[in-house]
């Protein structure tokens, strides 16, 4: 009998895109996640929301005065096999100023969820405290670099780039191609392009 990876889901999303984190700096600095990075993700993994996971059973209520309290069911499922699990959470009704937080509501199933998807691994790094470590980050930084495909070179941005071989930028040009994936037909051109540029 195989073993049972119990980590599979886990070490698919532990890592965090530095593009979907913000550096919170008032008080003690931490780093948030973009909360609808972690949706995408999930539906990636699981299916659409509400189908291969989300959540269920959602009640609202409060604990106290001022303070709003959040319940519900976290499902997703892993093949014809669907798991379950509480997530809660509670926040403030109103702001520092007594003003009332009209997104309350919202805040707290977010923060729920949130919570909900760490427990399966969402975003673990960020959880474990490895983005306070400024190696890591740009370690992840350079794997999520490498992993994004790079844009095709439209036409018209061929057509630009060689106008401003002709107009003697040709080192403005140089720096650009590496951030686009060139046809053969484009790169054959630019090599020759860039090659005559440099002698003269």
């Amino acid at each position: 009998m195989a073993k049972k990876n119990n980590m599979s889901v886990w070490a698919s999303v532990c890592k965090t895109d530095p593009k979907y984190t913000k550096q919170v700096g008032f008080g003690r600095k931490f780093t948030t996640i973009n909360a609808m990075s972690q949706v995408m993700t999930a539906t990636e993994k699981f299916g659409a929301y509400g189908e291969g996971w989300g959540v269920r059973d959602e009640s609202f209520y409060m604990v106290t005065e001022g303070l709003l309290g959040y319940q519900a069911t976290f499902f997703w499922n892993n093949g014809d096999v669907t798991n379950t699990f509480a997530i809660n959470s509670s926040i403030n009704t109103h702001n520092k100023s007594g003003k009332l937080d009209d997104e309350v509501f919202k805040k707290v199933s977010t923060d729920a969820l949130t919570k909900g998807l760490s427990k399966l691994g969402f975003n673990a790094d960020v959880f474990l405290g490895l983005w306070d470590d400024n190696r890591y980050v740009e370690k992840v930084k350079d794997e999520f670099k490498k992993e994004q495909p790079k844009p095709k070179l439209s036409e018209a941005q061929f057509t630009a780039m060689c106008k401003f071989i002709e107009d003697g930028k040709a080192n403005v040009v140089k720096k650009k191609l590496n951030n686009y994936t060139l046809t053969k037909k484009q790169k054959d051109w630019f090599d020759k392009a860039l090659l005559i540029a440099e002698k003269l």
